[in-house]
């Protein structure tokens, strides 16, 4: 086992504040991750994954340069998804990862994705993790051409004592997008990354993160937006509940770089804190490169209120009951926003 850096904060803020990276502890052997695709539309074109043969070697990931190198000498394959030229999906594509249980093992366990979109395509991608690994990781590059437009949906089931991270990275051409939709309802430690690059004219990012941290569990999620293009835009809303002894830190990053003139960004936090033993760390940035843009940031923090628990009990409903609804309704709000009705209506009823 050796340790790398992860999640880094694009500029470091004090050092005692400890939320400029996350440290994790990873295997020095990989295996390939197990998955079973329960939906394929036929118009996507499904390979082999090489990075660098179609030019996502350099993409930036979310996790950093640690991970990439982590990735690239753990070697163990992986899947591409094309969709050429003007083809619009409508059936999402539905993947469960299965990372399997801690049998004593020294190696991880990694999946590799590769999402190209051509012109004026549009594509849904909906990804199931589950399993206990002893350390479990996940890498997806994505190239959107113009007018591309990629709904991605990742939900993490992970059972108690699971280590896992989760690392995406993109670039967007003009007009093109990601819409990335993350719920975290399982348990163990998780790291949650992504990257952005909207180089081109009106490209966009938007994304949708809800969870819930129990236990003595940790939470760590970085979001970077680069925005290069004239017009670009992102909008980050993350919300989540942390219970008992949680641990948890987001970043998100909207970086305007000079000459992306009249872009856009925004970026909020909604974190309910159930327990006195909770800790929780926001760090939202905007860095500022050029002068005809417009960004904002907020974050909401605290406690359900009295007047609420005084509402609800005079309706006959314990608080034990209430801080169950008001969880539910953070993971519920956000399952609510997926597009493919199969697994939406499949978490509803979990809950």
């Amino acid at each position: 086992m050796s340790e790398i850096k992860i999640n880094k904060l694009p500029v470091p803020t004090w050092t005692w504040l400890k939320v400029n990276d996350y440290t994790v502890a990873v295997p020095d052997k990989f295996e390939k991750a197990e998955c079973e695709a329960t939906n394929m539309p036929a118009e996507v074109k499904v390979g082999a994954v090489d990075f660098t043969s179609i030019a996502l070697g350099d993409v930036e990931l979310g996790a950093g340069e640690d991970f990439r190198k982590l990735s690239h000498q753990a070697k163990t394959g992986g899947a591409s998804f094309t969709v050429p030229a003007g083809v619009k999906v409508e059936e999402p594509i539905r993947i469960t990862y299965d990372y399997g249980t801690e049998d004593g093992s020294e190696s991880g366990k990694l999946s590799r994705t590769a999402i190209v979109l051509g012109e004026a395509s549009e594509l849904t991608v909906v990804m199931t993790f589950k399993g206990c690994p002893k350390f479990g990781a996940n890498d997806i590059r994505i190239k959107a051409a113009k007018t591309a437009k990629l709904t991605l949906v990742e939900i993490f089931q992970f059972e108690e004592g699971s280590n896992f991270v989760d690392s995406i990275g993109g670039r967007y051409l003009e007009k093109g997008g990601l819409k990335l939709i993350q719920i975290k309802s399982g348990k163990g430690n998780m790291a949650l990354s992504c990257c952005a690059d909207l180089d081109g004219y009106k490209s966009t990012l938007d994304i949708d993160t809800g969870y819930i941290v129990t236990g003595d569990n940790k939470l760590d999620i970085n979001y970077v937006s680069r925005h290069r293009g004239a017009k670009t835009d992102t909008k980050i809303n993350v919300s989540g509940v942390l219970r008992d002894n949680a641990d948890k830190t987001f970043r998100g990053t909207i970086d305007f770089i000079k000459g992306c003139k009249t872009a856009t960004g925004d970026e909020r936090e909604d974190v309910l804190l159930m327990d006195e033993g909770v800790h929780n760390n926001t760090v939202p940035l905007i860095l500022c490169a050029e002068e005809d843009v417009e960004g904002a940031h907020g974050a909401s923090i605290g406690k359900i209120s009295d007047e609420i628990l005084t509402y609800f009990a005079s309706r006959g409903i314990p608080e034990a009951e209430v801080t169950e609804l008001m969880a539910k309704s953070r993971i519920d709000a956000v399952a609510g926003r997926i597009p493919d009705e199969v697994t939406r209506n499949l978490l509803l009823a979990d809950d």
